[in-house]
């Protein structure tokens, strides 16, 4: 098999540093067990079988479908001393930088105090202004609903392809300038083109090991009045604005800017491509092993989630 070959079948979020070794463990006896059952009839078959899927859980983290669902509730349900999957050391999240990152993971405590924000206040008064919120915020809302899929048409930011939606060839092209513009922003520059195209009293930033932060607060100082956006999507989301302006009003525009991000292909900030995956600790981020993990699109890069797709 060439090196070609080889790479388009490697599963980097799930390799490498990415690897949840509980998951793999639990792949290798499984296609153990396989190979034993076979060969009690066919050896040769039982050792091919093996070696595929060793080959397999090698290069993609785990050959058996559905692993990052099945394998926490599995265990979850075993009279063990602790839970394996209990843990945020196996993988990055991709919740954790951004993308609320939800479920982020890791409790995000900084070993100092946000930098300054346009406002000069600290972030995340009512936690202390040193743990970033498990789930990441939006300018507007998350749900494409029909009234905001047909301002969208009408304003060719959408437009159908079969049963489909895809961004408008025009759109796409503005909205990937916007994007690259702020991509080269510091953090405070960033935060100040972000507040001039939101609906906020205050802006400021936040940084820990998982990356910055756009923090935006309604005046009222609480944290529960506070919108947190990771750097990722503080980009994509002030460049949807940016990109909105010349085609619909500015409730719109921000109330559209969440839902869009579904329509990426690669990180707004870094340029990886995006990959779908999951909330569950082998693939980025930490999730109960008793509730089913979240889909998400995810930045392996940057470990940062960009969209979490309706259940």
């Amino acid at each position: 098999m060439t090196d070609d070959s080889l790479e388009r079948l490697r599963r980097p979020e799930h390799t490498g540093e990415n690897r949840c070794w509980p998951c793999t463990v639990a792949n290798v006896v499984l296609v153990a067990l396989g190979a034993l059952l076979l060969a009690r009839r066919r050896r040769a078959l039982a050792l091919t079988a093996a070696a595929v899927g060793g080959a397999a859980v090698w290069l993609r983290g785990y050959v058996v479908p559905g692993t990052p669902r099945f394998a926490p509730r599995l265990v979850a349900a075993l009279p063990l001393p602790s839970d394996p999957f209990d843990h945020d050391e196996y993988a990055p999240d991709p919740s954790a930088s951004g993308v609320a990152g939800a479920d982020v993971g890791a409790d995000g405590t900084a070993d100092s105090l946000p930098a300054s924000g346009t406002d000069g206040g600290e972030a995340s008064a009512a936690n202390g202004g040193t743990t970033a919120p498990a789930e990441p915020g939006s300018l507007g809302g998350e749900g494409l609903g029909e009234e905001l899929v047909e301002r969208l048409l009408a304003a060719d930011v959408l437009e159908p392809d079969g049963e489909a939606l895809v961004l408008g060839s025009s759109f796409d092209e503005t909205w990937r300038a916007a994007m690259a513009d702020l991509a080269t922003m510091d953090a405070d520059a960033l935060a100040e083109a972000t507040f001039e195209v939101a609906h906020a009293a205050t802006v400021d930033t936040f940084e820990n090991e998982d990356g910055e932060w756009v923090v935006l607060g309604d005046g009222s100082g609480e944290f529960n009045g506070e919108t947190w956006l990771t750097r990722p999507v503080a980009v994509a989301e002030a460049g949807a604005v940016r990109a909105l302006a010349d085609r619909v009003d500015e409730t719109t525009a921000r109330a559209a800017a969440g839902p869009l991000r579904m329509f990426l292909h690669e990180c707004p900030d870094c340029g990886t491509e995006l990959v779908e995956s999951t909330t569950a600790a082998c693939c980025g981020g930490m999730t109960d092993p008793r509730s089913e993990p979240d889909e998400v699109l995810a930045c392996p890069e940057c470990r940062a989630r960009l969209y979490t797709f309706a259940a």
